[in-house]
């Protein structure tokens, strides 16, 4: 590396500067004379001022300190000004700057991939309501709702007419739905609930998904209006709802609470909700509840993987995938796919609420939650099931029903 030609420097340097300058002259390669020299033009004389210069950047830009050392590497120059020139941030107290929890859906807990929930259900056993029963009463609730149950029935009838009418048989995918349809198995995830797979009966999956219309939608509909009405009367006791508005956006960004802001409610009420809607899933889940939404779980995730099956339309006079959900009445769009990870990811937010420290954390946890809610469409969940499943009318398989 070529040197510039040294300038010498008059008199001895002061020590602060030598302590400050010597470490950035050796990692650029050259001596604290060759740097003094060059950075006079900047900073003047060496001493206190000039190292309170080199260390603001708005005072002595990297561009002009390196108009003074064309000769240096330019990522060797830079790696040398940050590390030995330039002031580093002083590091903050754990009690001086308490964190704010940003208001995101990420503050939410997550919602299973299918991969890693099916292996919930073959791992566990434990007979109580856990956040594997959760998801699956939720994906049966949604399946029933969208006459996802009535889908094998549906196809195999249009299968063979199609066929018929073709004047063909019928391929190796209609009796694959059939065995779906008259000997459906659950060993491997009854293995730990040492269950038989014919005790979940069709009048058992039934009475289930009853339940589930009649406590688990209402349950998590009442929450969200009293979340709603909690938000409302914060409005309301800031007098200002585009103030209030203004305070979730900096939430959500993750700042703190504007100063001024009035204290928001007790959360009381919310909590008490989140018990009430506990105590209503319990009812869903009562008797035999666990080992029956496990199966109807698992019954939709296997009628929705059939689904994926690229030559099935053409197996009843479907020109695509969508032409042949629209024949068969069924729901199971992108937009299903969102509802029901949207609504799970809810169900288990509220269950997880009570754990939720009170203050800044809860703020931003129920800031999240409205947030996921207001995604929600709650008309198409409440009301009856549009299935039939439930009603018992399919004309399924006598085999099945105990």
């Amino acid at each position: 590396m070529t040197k510039e030609t040294p300038t010498t420097v008059e008199g001895a340097m002061p020590s602060p500067w030598t302590d400050y300058i010597t470490p950035f002259a050796t990692a650029i390669g050259k001596s604290e004379e060759e740097v003094t020299t060059a950075l006079k033009p900047l900073v003047g004389e060496p001493g206190e001022q000039a190292i309170d210069l080199l260390k603001n950047e708005e005072f002595t830009p990297f561009e002009e300190i390196k108009s003074k050392f064309d000769s240096v590497p330019v990522a060797v120059l830079k790696m040398a000004v940050q590390k030995h020139l330039r002031v580093a941030p002083e590091p903050v107290a754990a009690s001086a700057v308490a964190p704010v929890p940003t208001a995101t859906l990420d503050a939410l807990p997550p919602v299973p991939a299918d991969d890693a929930w099916l292996t919930m259900l073959r791992t566990g056993g434990e007979l109580k309501v856990s956040t594997t029963h959760v998801i699956s009463a939720v994906r049966a609730a949604l399946a029933s709702r969208s006459n996802l149950y009535d889908l094998p029935n549906e196809l195999v009838e249009r299968m063979e007419s199609h066929a018929e009418a073709l004047e063909e048989p019928v391929g190796e995918d209609f009796f694959a739905l059939r065995k779906l349809i008259t000997q459906r198995s659950y060993a491997e995830i009854f293995a730990a609930l040492k269950v038989d797979g014919q005790f979940v009966t069709q009048r058992r999956k039934g009475a289930f998904l009853t339940r589930l219309d009649e406590h688990l939608w209402p349950a998590l509909l009442s929450f969200q209006d009293q979340l709603k009405a909690w938000t409302e009367s914060w409005q309301q006791t800031m007098g200002n709802p585009a103030a209030m508005m203004g305070a979730f956006a900096a939430m959500a960004g993750g700042g703190a609470m504007p100063p001024g802001m009035m204290t928001p409610p007790p959360t009381d009420s919310l909590r008490d909700a989140a018990e009430a809607v506990n105590d209503r899933v319990n009812k869903v889940f009562a008797g035999i509840g666990i080992p029956v939404s496990m199966a109807l779980a698992y019954d939709a995730q296997r009628i929705k993987e059939v689904l994926e099956n690229p030559s099935l339309p053409m197996q009843i006079g479907a020109v695509n995938r969508e032409q042949m959900l629209k024949m068969l009445g069924v729901d199971v769009s992108s937009d299903y796919v969102r509802l029901e990870r949207n609504v799970t990811r809810y169900a288990l937010s509220i269950f997880e609420f009570p754990k939720v420290t009170s203050g800044q954390e809860e703020l931003a946890y129920l800031t999240s939650l409205l947030m996921l809610g207001s995604q929600i469409p709650w008309d198409k969940l409440s009301g009856s099931s549009r299935s039939s499943h439930r009603r018992g009318t399919r004309r399924d398989n006598a085999s099945m029903e105990v």
